[in-house]
């Protein structure tokens, strides 16, 4: 398997680049070949590959000295040389990194995590290596931050105020009962238009100790009261009429609390069907004879 001249060159212990540029295209092409499968095999086996030799086997007419400290094209010391199987990090090195470098330093076809301990021979990573990168992923959350423990005490540090969650949210309403409750739209009068006030069930309410029934609406996304009164039967308040537009929408008058004082507004609740509006203006005249009822009861 050797050419031509090569057992002869090999005996001389080197060869100069004039022997180079004298063989063929196709001889230096197996002899790279040549060279890079015993150096590959070499490198699956490190333990029984031959001790490398001072001066290389091909060099480029180089002083002696230079030589021996493997600066020639195929050396196998650790000096400048293009195959290197030893620890150098050029094209074919061993243990530095070359592109066919053994599964020990990480070259194209080594191992992953540079490390022999911890890759096979194939370059790809062992089990005890996917154990560690499991591990590690494990400590992080799925946005790759670290999980932090929450901070819910400082020492020597008293908060002002202390909130507390509660399990019940009282309303005003436990003490009543629900006569009457649909959800609508109500509107007010203000600068010389209507201005939407807030969407949610409009709710009359029996006080279980008074009898008094009021009108309660709270905008159903914050809870806010934005309308509060009893229906009263005394001209002008809470006189129903139907709005000139649509007959699902009664406009009325009222003694309004919902801003935390007394005030007289002029509402509008919006219904969604012409039934539902029927129905609350049958449940509003009740709660007005109601109330007028527990007012003459207390008069007395």
């Amino acid at each position: 398997g050797k050419l031509g001249s090569a057992p002869a060159l090999v005996a001389l212990g080197g060869m100069k680049r004039t022997d180079l540029e004298a063989l063929s295209t196709a001889d230096l092409q197996k002899l790279i070949a040549d060279a890079a499968a015993v150096l590959a095999a070499r490198a699956q086996s490190p333990a029984a590959s031959s001790p490398a030799s001072p001066g290389g086997l091909f060099t480029f007419g180089i002083s002696p000295s230079s030589a021996e400290t493997g600066s020639s094209l195929f050396s196998a010391s650790t000096g400048g040389s293009i195959f290197t199987p030893a620890t150098s990090s050029k094209l074919f090195s061993g243990t530095q990194g070359g592109l066919f470098s053994s599964p020990a330093t990480g070259g194209l076809f080594g191992s992953f995590g540079g490390s022999s301990a911890s890759t096979s021979s194939g370059g790809y990573p062992t089990a005890a290596t996917a154990a560690v990168a499991g591990d590690t992923e494990a400590d992080d959350d799925e946005d790759g931050l670290v999980k932090e423990e929450e901070v819910t005490a400082v020492n020597g540090w008293t908060p002002s105020i202390s909130l507390e969650v509660c399990d019940k949210v009282v309303t005003g309403e436990e003490s009543e009962e629900h006569l009457y409750s649909q959800r609508s739209k109500l509107y007010r009068f203000r600068d010389g238009e209507w201005k939407e006030r807030g969407l949610g069930d409009s709710k009359l309410l029996k006080c279980k100790a008074t009898g008094r029934v009021r009108f309660l609406l709270r905008q159903e996304k914050t809870g806010k009261v934005v309308a509060n009164f009893y229906p009263v039967d005394h001209p002008p308040y809470c006189q129903l009429g139907k709005n000139a537009d649509s007959e699902k929408i009664w406009v009325w008058c009222a003694q309004d609390f919902s801003d935390g004082e007394l005030k007289v507004e002029q509402l509008a609740l919006k219904f969604g069907k012409e039934e539902q509006a029927e129905k609350f203006s049958e449940a509003f005249a009740d709660a007005k004879l109601q109330n007028a009822e527990a007012l003459e009861k207390a008069s007395k």
